[in-house]
Parts: C-alpha cells; structure tokens; sequence
C-alpha cells in the first residue's frame, strides 16, 4: 500500500496504482476492523475516502469505525458525507441512529431508524433497533409494536423475541415474558441469553428443577463467561459422597450468604468441605461453622486439594430442586461475635431502647427500582418511639443530615462499624436491632442469616430468590416481605409497613 502511494504522489492520475491501492487498502481495512483494531483500521479507511471521493461505502466503513472508537463527532461527519453520496443508504441511517442513541437524542434516533425502515421495510433489524430506542426514550408500549413488526419480518429475530421479554420481565409479566423466550427455542435453542433468561423467569415462578438447569448458562453471558474457574483439571461436583469437595463464590455478597444457608447440609455429603468466600464474610462464617474450612484468598483457593469442586450457585440443582426441599431452610446460620454487640450497644446508648435498623439503597444491581429515598422513610417512622439506626453502606451522611432536618428524625450511625468493609460488626450492628426494616440489599441478606426479623420493602419486579407474590422468605424464615402490588408503588407499601409498626410498637 505505501509504494502504490507514493507511486500516485509521483503521479496522481497512475491508474494501475490507484486500482491496487484501493483494493488493498478495502481488504486490509476490512481485515483490521474484523480483528478489532479499529485504529489501524482507520487509516485505511480514510484513505479510501481520498481515493474514491464519490463511494458512499467508504465514508460509511470509516464513520462506523470512528462510532466503535465512541469519537462520535467524526463518526456522525462520516455517515453524513455518506448520505450525502447515497441518500438511500440503508446502514448509514441505521447506524448514525445508532449514534443519536447512544448520546441520548431518542428523537433523531428514531427518525434515522424510520428512514432505514422506510428504505428496507423487509429488514427486521430496523425495527429492532427503533424498538430499543423507544424503549430507552419511555415509550415502552410503542416498543412492544416494533419488536413484534420485527418478529413478523423475522419470526426467527431473537434479538426481539430476547427484549419483548425483558417487557413483559419489567411489567411484573412473568409468566408471559417466559413463554415469548421459550419459543427462541423451537429454532435455536443453545441461545445462551435466551436459555439464562428462562432460568431466571423459571426459578422466580418457583419452577425449580426446570430453573436451575437453564439456570447454568450463565456461564456463557456476560459477565459470568469472562469468570476464571479456579480448577481446570478437577471434575465438577454431582452430588458425590465422602469426597473432599471445594465450593467458591461467583458474585457478590448477597448472593454467597443466600447459598451458605445450604453449606450446612452440603458438609454432611462431604469428608471434607472447604467454600471460598469474599474475605469479609469469613469471621461469620468461621465462627457459625467451624467444622467447614473456609478460604478468603485465592492463593490459598489455588492450594485446595479436592476431588470436586462446584460454583455456589450450582448447588440449587440438587439441594433445591422442589419447593418443599425449603422446608429444610435454616432459621439463622450466622453467629455474631458477643463483646461487639455489647460494645456497640454502649457506644450508641441504646440500653432500653426500641431500635430499628435501616437501610434504604442497592448499587450494582440490574433491578434499578429496588432503591428508595430516605426522606420517603418520614412516612414509614414519623411519631413513633424508636431509635433509628443507619445499616446502609456507602456515603450517606449528607442524606442523613437533610433527613433530619426535614423531619426531626434523627439516624444513629455507628463510628465504630464500616458498614461496607467491616461485614462482622455490620452483623453485631444488626444484632443490635429490635427490627430491621430495609430494601432488598446485602443487609437483609445479613439480617435474614442471622434470623433477626426483617421486613424487606420489595419492588414489583423483584430478583428470582423472592419469587412471586410471596409475603415470606423461602431462604430466610425470618423475613416478611413487603410488595408493591404495581408498578412503582411504594406508597402503598410506606401504609402498610407502618400499620405493622404501630401494632407491634406503639403504646
């Protein structure tokens, strides 16, 4: 390529020069770009735009690799030289709704995917596309139509029959949401996201044997297919007897404490049990369960010998397959450390005192409705006497403060406890408590494995271990849940949490 350039700087018109050159810089380009070295890429792109001024395609293949490298100001000044050429070019449209989406403008967006849809009528991926940005733009019901004219171009669309059930998911819609993912599989059915999705719809209906076994193509979705497995050579465990076996984590905290409350039952299966845990967990685990070893690092993890070794959240399929099997579910699997509690106790002053702990907020999380405001909480406590205490991780002093001086309700918070890091005195904090009430978070988590009572504020459309409808916890006997009946509507369950209060409270 740089000796027929310099050919054409020697003379521009040298047409064998330009003939190679174009060529080879289209298949060197396109190579590059389909490795993912889109800067390389680039290069060569652009200057095909100078060789072939008048191709709508050039300008486009380098628009498109300046959007994967997000400099959305060059890739919108290409797609637009693009139409400029060719006004009917179908991608070009496509992609710079792409763009317009991806900054937030749903209404360009829209109208670049109505111009591809009216352009090509028959290409299901247009009406996907305006679909997603309906959707991100609120206008869920005109998103549904556009999914579904996708799967009427494309009865085989995954990608729309994958987001009509998230919908439906999001509507609280589950029954009907499972059924539009279960017919990906009459056409393709290793779909790994189709197949985890029904996982999760299953195991939130109570189904539990068919959950659990989509449940395990998580493996193969992101996040979970970029995790490293610590054993390589070592067979997965069934389920066999009188075998050292290794369990490790997968996600967060709130997650492994839902799967230690079956450690107990595992280690009876086992000659020797060892389950790798988040490094803050292992002083309630140790001292809960001191005939199962626990591993905090993963040196350590690396230096297990075992014969099996399993995922945590693998272990449902044989230790959970059935409704019934939760009857086994243990109230309270934690033990906190005594001299904290009573330290605690002294630091806040809490010696003949009503205490409720709290908590209010989740990060990290794909439910982004499970969140409340803590002024909200006026409604929840105003004129009862009890003492509040914070639960609630990350920097919420500000919203303390201003909750106070809105309200005259004060929230303790304990200096002696980081309620993130420090998980063993977060569980001596709640030991505390008379009463915790808290959004579904690590803390309720924490609370219900310590068989403290917990009333949980649950959003609509909740995580599958709720399941549907249910006021009480399968996996934690100690917990009363709180649902929205609809979407968004915490009002009726500020009502019906202080009713409760009041009957158990006041005087």
């Amino acid at each position: 390529i740089e000796f027929f350039l310099q050919v054409l700087d020697l003379n521009p018109e040298h047409s064998d020069a330009k003939a190679y050159a174009k060529i080879l810089c289209n298949e060197l380009g396109m190579k590059l770009h389909k490795e993912g070295d889109n800067e390389s890429a680039l290069k060569y792109f652009k200057i095909l735009t100078l060789l072939r001024p008048k191709s709508a395609a050039c300008f486009y293949n380098t628009g498109n690799t300046y959007l994967e490298l997000k400099d959305f100001k060059n890739a919108k000044t290409y797609f637009k030289s693009a139409l400029n050429i060719e006004p009917n070019y179908e991608m070009a449209h496509s992609n710079l709704g792409d763009l317009y989406r991806t900054l937030g403008k749903f209404k360009k967006s829209r109208k670049c995917y109505k111009e591809a849809i009216r352009i090509n009528p028959q290409n299901a991926n247009n009406y996907y596309n305006l679909a997603i940005s309906l959707s991100e733009a609120g206008q869920i019901d005109n998103a549904e139509k556009s999914y579904k004219k996708a799967i009427l171009v494309d009865p085989k669309h995954v990608g729309s029959y994958n987001n009509l059930a998230l919908l439906h998911e999001a509507r609280g819609q589950t029954k009907e949401a499972l059924n539009i993912a279960k017919k990906v599989l009459a056409f393709e059915n290793n779909h790994s996201t189709t197949n985890y999705s029904i996982g999760l719809l299953s195991l939130l209906l109570g189904n539990f044997k068919e959950g659990w076994k989509y449940f395990e193509y998580r493996w193969k979705v992101s996040p979970f297919n970029k995790t490293k497995w610590p054993f390589k050579d070592t067979p997965i465990w069934k389920g066999e007897r009188g075998k050292r076996v290794v369990l490790w984590k997968e996600q967060g905290i709130g997650d492994q404490i839902i799967f230690l409350s079956l450690v107990p039952e595992v280690k009876e299966m086992c000659s020797r049990l060892s389950v790798y845990v988040d490094p803050r967990l292992g002083s309630l685990c140790r001292r809960a369960m001191p005939e199962i070893h626990f591993i905090l690092n993963e040196k350590e993890l690396k230096r297990a010998k075992c014969d099996y070794h399993l995922p945590m959240q693998s272990l449902g399929s044989f230790i959970r397959s059935d409704i019934s099997d939760f009857d086994r579910s243990v109230n309270g699997f934690f033990e906190v450390d005594p001299d904290r509690v009573r330290a605690i106790r002294d630091e806040l002053n809490l010696s003949g005192k009503i205490v409720i702990g709290v908590s209010w907020r989740s990060f990290n999380t794909r439910y982004k409705t499970k969140s409340v405001q803590l002024k909200d909480m006026e409604r929840i406590f105003s004129s009862l006497d009890v003492v509040l205490v914070n639960l609630q991780y990350g920097d919420v002093e500000d919203e303390i403060r201003e909750f106070k001086e809105a309200t005259g309700i004060d929230v303790l918070q304990c200096a002696s406890v980081d309620n993130r890091e420090d998980l063993d005195g977060l569980a001596a904090l709640i030991e505390v408590c008379d009463l915790v009430v808290s959004t579904s978070n690590v803390t309720v988590h924490i609370a219900g494995a310590l068989a403290k009572e917990t009333w949980v504020l649950l959003n609509y459309v909740s995580i599958y271990y709720w399941l549907k409808e249910h006021t009480n916890s399968i996996w934690y006997p100690s917990l009363k849940l709180y649902r929205q009946p609809k979407l968004n509507d915490w009002d009726s369950v500020y009502v019906s949490i202080r009713k409760d209060l009041h009957r158990k409270f006041a005087t």
